[in-house]
């Protein structure tokens, strides 16, 4: 680089000269011909190639015993056999000719890889090797692949399996008719999303919202992206479509059932929060408080679980709203499927504050819902 820019600094200065001692027309063919010898140049100099890893993919990773799979990509064999499977159709391309062509196991290695860890687009295309332009394009590729054919991974309990969720809760916390406990969380961003300030959420750093509602095995059966990180968490649950679909029985809910949630959210019937602790509850409250808190650690821990298995959550470094959507909720389905498959959920739980203590913990805004008053109390009394 430094040797093309003095040859372009000399080529300058006699340029200057001689467009005194010249007409312009042999000044054009001069600084014509001079550029085609500079393009020729830098076209022999250049490197053929960049070394990169070879044979990653196609020769060491099916040496790997089940424990080593795990241990380098973060699931199990059997959940890359199932997404495979799911999604091998759709991102199967036809071939145009030239370079040999990026088979689907492939694809979803890489993907896998750059889902679960927090490297570079350079350093994954570096392990793989391919190119950053055709790392990009895969992550792409299969991100909506999982998306369009894997998305009733995440979906609303029916009623038998409202039933059981609240059947749970009760077995561990005393609490009868939870059916989900509801919570927010920060994707970190790189950087705010076309210079838009509403990305800086409290804590001073560009986030964007990931609102989930969880069951009593950490599943996640509603998960709602794309609102800025200095969004009043309430003001997501309001614009969600859970939200809208109980409130107008769209959205089914059990007779009796309801979701927990903090103190930033609004209390109505089918959404519980806890008492606001203003220096003067009462035991009986205070209590029902602190059964709560302990419910609402299933959340705490589907989060934990999110971050901890799926490390590009903790910081997305993508420019675009769509994808930085997408992302995250591919990644919402890869934490269901390990959930839903036992893959050692516990031992990938990152219970950082700086992950689970998110900066948006807003007092509720809203007026509670009288139907809400009354069925907290009826719940208080149930404890005693």
């Amino acid at each position: 680089m430094a040797t093309e820019f003095n040859e372009f600094l000399v080529f300058r200065n006699f340029f200057e000269d001689c467009d005194q001692a010249l007409d312009s027309a042999a000044v054009i063919q001069l600084r014509t011909n001079t550029a085609i010898i500079v393009a020729l140049s830098c076209l022999f100099l250049r490197r053929k190639c960049v070394p990169r890893i070879t044979n990653f993919a196609e020769n060491v990773v099916p040496q790997y015993s089940l424990q080593d799979f795990c241990i380098h990509f973060r699931i199990c064999k059997d959940i890359f056999t199932i997404v495979l499977g799911r999604i091998s159709r759709v991102i199967s391309i036809e071939h145009p000719g030239g370079r040999p062509q990026v088979s689907p196991e492939k694809q979803l290695l890489v993907w896998i890889w750059y889902m679960v860890n927090q490297e570079s687009i350079r350093e994954v295309g570096h392990i793989f090797n391919l190119s950053k332009s055709t790392v990009h394009s895969l992550v792409k590729r299969v991100t909506k692949a999982v998306i369009a054919t894997m998305k009733d991974i995440i979906k609303w309990p029916a009623q038998e399996r409202q039933r059981e969720i609240s059947q749970g809760f009760q077995l561990d916390y005393g609490l009868p008719g939870v059916v989900g406990i509801i919570d927010g969380t920060h994707i970190r961003l790189s950087g705010c999303i076309g210079g838009a300030q509403d990305y800086i959420n409290r804590k001073g750093y560009a986030s964007m919202q990931l609102q989930v509602i969880v069951d009593d095995h950490l599943l996640i059966t509603n998960a709602y992206t794309g609102w800025p990180g200095c969004t009043h968490d309430a003001r997501v649950l309001r614009n969600s479509s859970v939200f809208t679909g109980i409130e107008t029985d769209q959205v089914t809910l059990d007779p009796g059932k309801y979701i927990i949630g903090d103190s930033a959210y609004p209390l109505r019937e089918w959404l519980i929060t806890p008492f606001r602790d203003n220096g003067f509850l009462n035991i009986q409250q205070r209590r029902f408080n602190r059964v709560l808190s302990s419910c609402r650690q299933n959340v705490e821990r589907s989060i934990g679980h999110l971050k901890g298995r799926v490390r590009r959550l903790r910081e997305l470094p993508m420019h675009s709203p769509e994808d930085v959507c997408e992302t995250i909720i591919s990644g919402c389905i890869l934490h269901n499927l390990c959930i839903v498959h036992h893959d050692d959920v516990e031992n990938y739980i990152d219970l950082d504050p700086q992950h689970i203590n998110d900066p948006n913990q807003y007092p509720n805004i809203h007026v509670n819902a009288p139907g809400g008053i009354v069925r907290r109390q009826q719940l208080m009394n149930h404890l005693q």
